[in-house]
């Protein structure tokens, strides 16, 4: 008989988890989880901003590309992506390298235009240039009507 006494006092000294051990690892996984929403909305921001920047980098290479104050026309060539300005009276070449769209003169120096580039196609056809640019995960293509202009290599 005296063992069952004392296997029933062994496990009423056994307990569980205090009010204040509770209410202390409720605050700890509150805590935790509102520092993980926080994390979380500024990381979406980031990338709303990032997408933002992209897009307007987009923009600024359609409007350069078709502005009026250059007014560029497509020249004919091999393997050449070639503008004629007719306003500034020099040929521009645009080409990718290194991830990097630039935009030449005849003169020495480029213009970069966009960055981290993965692909860049164009193509010319019935007075339209075509643009179709990967960067940064996203796909871009543009229209541009341009007149085209016959020149000799």
């Amino acid at each position: 008989m005296e063992r069952l006494k004392l296997k029933l006092k062994i496990i009423k000294k056994m307990s569980g988890f205090t009010m204040i051990e509770s209410v202390s690892a409720l605050f700890i996984t509150a805590l935790a989880f509102s520092v993980l929403e926080i994390a979380l909305k500024s990381s979406s921001t980031m990338i709303k901003q990032t997408k933002a920047s992209d897009n307007y980098e987009w923009a600024q290479f359609v409007d350069l590309i078709g502005s009026d104050n250059l007014s560029l026309e497509y020249v004919t060539g091999e393997n050449l992506i070639r503008f004629y300005s007719p306003t500034k009276e020099k040929i521009y070449r645009l080409f990718c390298e290194d991830k990097l769209i630039r935009m030449t003169g005849v003169e020495s120096g480029y213009i970069p235009l966009l960055y981290d580039v993965n692909s860049f196609t164009t193509k010319y056809e019935d007075t339209t240039l075509t643009i179709m640019v990967e960067m940064k995960g996203q796909s871009y293509i543009c229209h541009i009507v341009m007149p085209k202009r016959e020149m000799g290599e």
